[in-house]
Protein backbone atom coordinates (compact mmCIF):
# COMPACT_ATOMS: atom_id res chain seq x y z
CA UNK A 1 0.00 0.00 0.00
CA UNK A 2 1.46 3.36 -1.09
CA UNK A 3 0.17 5.96 1.39
CA UNK A 4 2.00 8.73 -0.44
CA UNK A 5 0.21 7.89 -3.70
CA UNK A 6 -3.15 7.75 -1.91
CA UNK A 7 -2.58 11.10 -0.24
CA UNK A 8 -1.57 12.64 -3.58
CA UNK A 9 -4.71 11.15 -5.14
CA UNK A 10 -6.87 12.86 -2.52
CA UNK A 11 -5.25 16.13 -3.53
CA UNK A 12 -5.96 15.61 -7.21
CA UNK A 13 -9.57 14.60 -6.57
CA UNK A 14 -10.19 17.62 -4.34
CA UNK A 15 -8.81 19.89 -7.08
CA UNK A 16 -10.84 18.27 -9.86
CA UNK A 17 -14.11 17.52 -8.06
CA UNK A 18 -14.10 20.24 -5.44
CA UNK A 19 -13.73 20.02 -1.67
CA UNK A 20 -17.29 18.97 -0.83
CA UNK A 21 -17.57 16.49 -3.74
CA UNK A 22 -14.32 14.60 -3.12
CA UNK A 23 -15.14 10.94 -2.42
CA UNK A 24 -13.17 7.87 -1.42
CA UNK A 25 -14.21 5.89 -4.53
CA UNK A 26 -12.81 8.57 -6.85
CA UNK A 27 -9.56 8.55 -4.85
CA UNK A 28 -9.27 4.78 -5.17
CA UNK A 29 -9.73 5.01 -8.95
CA UNK A 30 -7.20 7.82 -9.23
CA UNK A 31 -4.61 5.97 -7.16
CA UNK A 32 -5.35 2.62 -8.81
CA UNK A 33 -5.89 0.85 -5.49
CA UNK A 34 -8.83 -0.85 -3.75
CA UNK A 35 -11.13 1.34 -1.68
CA UNK A 36 -10.08 -0.71 1.35
CA UNK A 37 -6.51 0.57 0.99
CA UNK A 38 -7.73 4.17 0.93
CA UNK A 39 -9.94 3.51 3.95
CA UNK A 40 -6.99 2.22 5.95
CA UNK A 41 -4.71 5.12 4.98
CA UNK A 42 -6.86 8.25 4.58
CA UNK A 43 -10.56 7.31 4.79
CA UNK A 44 -11.94 10.82 4.12
CA UNK A 45 -10.91 14.27 2.98
CA UNK A 46 -10.38 15.45 6.58
CA UNK A 47 -7.88 12.67 7.20
CA UNK A 48 -6.17 13.63 3.95
CA UNK A 49 -5.89 17.25 5.09
CA UNK A 50 -4.31 16.16 8.36
CA UNK A 51 -1.91 13.96 6.39
CA UNK A 52 -0.87 16.85 4.17
CA UNK A 53 -0.32 19.10 7.19
CA UNK A 54 1.89 16.44 8.73
CA UNK A 55 3.83 16.08 5.46
CA UNK A 56 4.53 19.80 5.26
CA UNK A 57 5.40 20.03 8.97
CA UNK A 58 7.80 17.11 8.71
CA UNK A 59 9.59 18.72 5.77
CA UNK A 60 10.03 21.89 7.81
CA UNK A 61 11.18 20.12 10.97
CA UNK A 62 13.84 18.17 9.07
CA UNK A 63 15.31 21.57 8.17
CA UNK A 64 15.67 22.35 11.88
CA UNK A 65 18.65 20.02 12.09
CA UNK A 66 20.55 21.79 9.30
CA UNK A 67 22.26 24.43 11.50
CA UNK A 68 21.23 24.35 15.17
CA UNK A 69 23.75 27.09 16.04
CA UNK A 70 22.23 29.64 13.67
CA UNK A 71 20.19 32.60 14.93
CA UNK A 72 16.51 32.21 15.79
CA UNK A 73 15.51 34.46 12.89
CA UNK A 74 17.59 32.54 10.37
CA UNK A 75 16.29 29.21 11.62
CA UNK A 76 12.69 30.43 11.40
CA UNK A 77 13.36 31.62 7.87
CA UNK A 78 14.77 28.22 6.86
CA UNK A 79 11.95 26.30 8.54
CA UNK A 80 9.14 28.33 6.99
CA UNK A 81 10.75 28.23 3.55
CA UNK A 82 11.17 24.46 3.84
CA UNK A 83 7.43 24.21 4.49
CA UNK A 84 6.64 26.34 1.44
CA UNK A 85 9.02 24.27 -0.68
CA UNK A 86 7.30 21.08 0.46
CA UNK A 87 3.93 22.52 -0.52
CA UNK A 88 5.03 23.55 -4.03
CA UNK A 89 3.68 20.40 -5.66
CA UNK A 90 0.32 20.94 -3.92
CA UNK A 91 -0.10 24.59 -4.90
CA UNK A 92 -3.28 23.92 -6.95
CA UNK A 93 -4.78 22.03 -4.01
CA UNK A 94 -3.97 24.75 -1.49
CA UNK A 95 -5.45 27.38 -3.78
CA UNK A 96 -8.62 25.28 -4.16
CA UNK A 97 -8.85 24.86 -0.39
CA UNK A 98 -8.30 28.58 0.14
CA UNK A 99 -11.30 29.33 -2.08
CA UNK A 100 -13.37 26.59 -0.41
CA UNK A 101 -12.87 28.06 3.07
CA UNK A 102 -14.95 31.07 2.03
CA UNK A 103 -17.99 28.82 1.60
CA UNK A 104 -17.30 26.11 4.20
CA UNK A 105 -17.09 27.26 7.85
CA UNK A 106 -15.96 23.80 8.97
CA UNK A 107 -12.99 23.90 6.60
CA UNK A 108 -12.12 27.42 7.71
CA UNK A 109 -12.27 26.27 11.34
CA UNK A 110 -9.94 23.38 10.51
CA UNK A 111 -7.25 25.77 9.31
CA UNK A 112 -7.83 28.20 12.18
CA UNK A 113 -6.91 25.32 14.51
CA UNK A 114 -4.31 23.57 12.34
CA UNK A 115 -2.10 26.50 11.35
CA UNK A 116 -1.21 27.57 14.92
CA UNK A 117 -0.35 23.97 15.79
CA UNK A 118 2.02 23.76 12.83
CA UNK A 119 3.49 27.17 13.58
CA UNK A 120 4.07 26.22 17.23
CA UNK A 121 6.02 23.13 16.16
CA UNK A 122 8.15 25.22 13.82
CA UNK A 123 8.72 27.92 16.44
CA UNK A 124 9.80 25.43 19.08
CA UNK A 125 12.11 23.72 16.59
CA UNK A 126 13.69 27.12 15.95
CA UNK A 127 14.26 27.61 19.67
CA UNK A 128 11.31 29.82 20.63
CA UNK A 129 9.54 29.19 23.94
CA UNK A 130 5.84 28.69 23.14
CA UNK A 131 4.78 28.15 26.76
CA UNK A 132 4.12 30.47 29.66
CA UNK A 133 2.36 33.83 29.48
CA UNK A 134 3.82 34.97 26.17
CA UNK A 135 3.92 31.64 24.32
CA UNK A 136 0.37 31.84 22.89
CA UNK A 137 1.02 35.43 21.80
CA UNK A 138 4.21 34.38 20.02
CA UNK A 139 2.32 31.60 18.25
CA UNK A 140 -0.54 33.94 17.30
CA UNK A 141 1.82 36.54 15.85
CA UNK A 142 3.82 33.94 13.95
CA UNK A 143 0.59 32.40 12.64
CA UNK A 144 -0.51 35.78 11.31
CA UNK A 145 2.96 36.24 9.82
CA UNK A 146 2.75 32.82 8.16
CA UNK A 147 -0.71 33.53 6.78
CA UNK A 148 0.48 36.79 5.21
CA UNK A 149 3.51 35.16 3.61
CA UNK A 150 1.41 32.19 2.45
CA UNK A 151 -0.76 34.56 0.42
CA UNK A 152 2.38 35.96 -1.19
CA UNK A 153 3.56 32.41 -1.88
CA UNK A 154 0.28 31.48 -3.57
CA UNK A 155 0.72 34.36 -6.00
CA UNK A 156 4.46 33.75 -6.47
CA UNK A 157 5.11 32.29 -9.92
CA UNK A 158 8.89 32.68 -9.77
CA UNK A 159 11.20 29.70 -9.97
CA UNK A 160 13.29 30.69 -6.97
CA UNK A 161 10.40 32.01 -4.81
CA UNK A 162 12.25 35.30 -4.41
CA UNK A 163 9.06 37.32 -3.66
CA UNK A 164 8.11 34.80 -0.97
CA UNK A 165 11.55 34.96 0.61
CA UNK A 166 11.47 38.76 0.55
CA UNK A 167 8.04 38.82 2.22
CA UNK A 168 9.14 36.31 4.86
CA UNK A 169 12.31 38.25 5.64
CA UNK A 170 10.32 41.48 6.03
CA UNK A 171 7.75 39.77 8.25
CA UNK A 172 10.45 38.32 10.52
CA UNK A 173 12.02 41.78 10.78
CA UNK A 174 8.68 43.10 12.07
CA UNK A 175 8.57 40.24 14.56
CA UNK A 176 11.95 41.32 15.88
CA UNK A 177 10.57 44.83 16.38
CA UNK A 178 7.70 43.31 18.35
CA UNK A 179 10.23 41.52 20.55
CA UNK A 180 11.42 44.89 21.78
CA UNK A 181 7.85 46.09 22.31
CA UNK A 182 6.43 43.18 24.32
CA UNK A 183 8.36 43.65 27.59
CA UNK A 184 7.49 47.38 27.66
CA UNK A 185 3.85 46.56 27.05
CA UNK A 186 3.92 43.96 29.81
CA UNK A 187 5.00 46.62 32.30
CA UNK A 188 2.33 49.06 31.15
CA UNK A 189 -0.46 46.51 31.48
CA UNK A 190 0.80 45.29 34.89
CA UNK A 191 1.13 41.65 33.98
CA UNK A 192 2.03 39.32 36.89
CA UNK A 193 5.49 38.83 35.37
CA UNK A 194 7.55 41.09 33.14
CA UNK A 195 9.58 38.94 30.71
CA UNK A 196 13.33 39.29 30.89
CA UNK A 197 15.11 40.41 27.70
CA UNK A 198 15.95 36.79 26.89
CA UNK A 199 12.21 36.03 26.82
CA UNK A 200 11.64 38.28 23.79
CA UNK A 201 9.65 37.20 20.77
CA UNK A 202 12.70 36.26 18.70
CA UNK A 203 15.46 35.61 21.25
CA UNK A 204 19.01 35.45 20.02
Amino acid sequence: MDKVAILDAWGRVIVSAGWTAARIDAVARDAGVPIADVAVSYPDRWAALRGLQQRFDSAALIEAASDPDDSIRNRLFALFMARFDAAQDQRALIEALSHATRRDPALAAFFVAAVPRSVARIAEAAGIDCGGVWGPIRVAVLSALYGHVARVWLADASVDLAPTMKALDAALAKAEQLARWLPHRAAVTARPEVPAPSDGFLPE
